[in-house]
């Protein structure tokens, strides 16, 4: 019986990566995979309804109770990460830090584009949220398409910009550490400052390449719009966006107290303290903005706990099964996933952020590969090619629209380059995390 229901345990598991990959609603998708692979599990006799025996996870408190509650911590950090970003909106350290970019640049399109760029990837270094990233866009965008900008690259080295900063993302990095766990190490942050490396060194070279077929004149530059009106926030309120990931490196903050502390700085230096309620709307209305910011990204997780409680109960009917296909040998293990990182986009078995979450479980089931290897192998991924350029994230689908970019012009414009870093990545995850 054991064998039978881990035989249809792949057999859903294959079916949910092809729902995934044509676009299904995940939070649906992740709730019945839950009900389903809890109810073959007590089939199996592996889990019951409200058992309490020892080492058992029952369907009623450990899988559809305890695998949101279990979320709590990570997404307080998440809803604090995009009240961060918000607040960089709001006190107007993001306009300003993205008119010194433009004034840098000068009337040379390249050069302002890289800058954006990079901007960009700083502040979400801290910053989180669809709301944040489209908070920035709707600055950075008009300025990178009146450089003359074509649309697939504007969007496409936006999109790879905000991707490079997850890498030291709190929220991000705790979101994936909640599934595989792990520790924000200086191991970590070594690999963190690579990534963020490469992957901004990826889209400088896109746009290099791909600005010296489209010749873009200086009159085009002139006509950037610097963002609307506002004055401009002084040199220690520009800092900030860099403040939450240096406190939590170099002094050890939590992730939650560098972000209060980072927001303390940005309202003392953009001259927000001196009225008391005119401070309290703000924060105010920053903290509830970026609370329903991230209010579908908590439903999504909810469900995918669910979905990944139940999958622990079943890992020992789909070991016997699985052992046997996967590869052991863990250079190869990380070549394979460099490889096949394209199957990171539409929600593929290489995003933990869809079928990957199944896949990911499958690993787990084995109970031979340590969370050392396996959260790095499906970071990259998860990250460089779903994090950054997938359609199928909600603020890619953003952009994309934004911009008015044909989906396939702006993949023809960035698969390349996150394909190429995603394997780089792996190959260097190796070395630094399985060796």
């Amino acid at each position: 019986m054991s064998t039978v229901i881990g035989v249809i345990l792949l057999l859903t598991y294959i079916a949910f990566a092809i729902y995934a990959a044509k676009g299904g609603n995940l939070m649906l998708g992740f709730f019945i995979m839950a009900v389903l692979w809890a109810g073959l599990g007590a089939i199996a006799g592996v889990t019951n309804w409200n058992g309490d025996a020892e080492g058992l996870i029952n369907i009623n408190k450990g899988i559809f109770q305890q695998g949101p509650e279990l979320w709590g911590t990570t997404a307080v950090i998440i809803i604090f990460g995009s009240w961060f970003g918000r607040v960089l909106v709001e006190t107007g350290i993001a306009r300003t830090i993205i008119r010194k970019a433009v004034e840098l640049g000068g009337d040379r399109p390249s050069i302002t584009c890289i800058l954006l760029c990079v901007v960009t990837s700083l502040i979400f270094t801290s910053a989180y949220g669809a709301g944040a990233v489209v908070a920035i866009g709707v600055i950075v965008f008009p300025i990178m398409l009146s450089l003359g900008i074509p649309k697939p690259l504007a969007t496409a080295s936006f999109l790879m910009s905000v991707g490079a900063g997850m890498y030291f993302n709190m929220g991000w990095f705790k979101q994936v550490a909640a599934l595989i766990e792990f520790d924000y190490s200086t191991t970590y942050q070594i690999f963190a400052a690579i990534a963020f490396g490469l992957q901004m060194l990826a889209t400088i070279v896109m746009i290099v390449l791909s600005m010296r077929k489209n010749k873009v004149h200086a009159w085009a530059a002139q006509a950037a719009d610097t963002g609307g009106e506002g004055k401009n926030v002084n040199f220690l309120a520009m800092i900030t966006p860099l403040l939450p990931v240096a406190l939590a490196i170099f002094a050890k903050f939590e992730p939650i107290t560098a972000i209060i502390a980072s927001v303390l700085w940005a309202l003392l230096f953009t001259g927000n303290l001196k009225s008391w309620s005119k401070l309290g709307s703000l924060v105010q209305k920053t903290f509830y903005d970026g609370v329903a910011d991230v209010g579908l990204v908590f439903a999504f997780l909810f469900f995918l706990q669910m979905f990944l409680r139940a999958a622990k109960v079943c890992a020992p009917l789909l070991a016997p099964i699985v052992a046997p296909i996967m590869p052991t040998n863990l250079f190869w293990l990380f070549v394979v996933f460099g490889v096949l990182g394209v199957f990171g986009l539409f929600r593929g078995p290489l995003t933990v952020w869809g079928a990957g979450a199944a896949t990911l479980a499958m690993f787990q089931s084995l109970g031979t590969i340590p969370n050392a290897v396996l959260f790095p192998l499906f970071l990259v991924p998860t990250t460089s090619v779903n994090g950054s350029i997938c359609p199928t994230q909600s603020w890619c689908l953003w952009a994309i629209g934004y911009t008015k970019s044909s989906v396939k012009d702006y993949l023809r414009q960035v698969l390349a380059y996150a394909l190429i870093v995603t394997f780089v990545l792996e190959i260097i995850a190796y070395f630094i995390f399985a060796r």
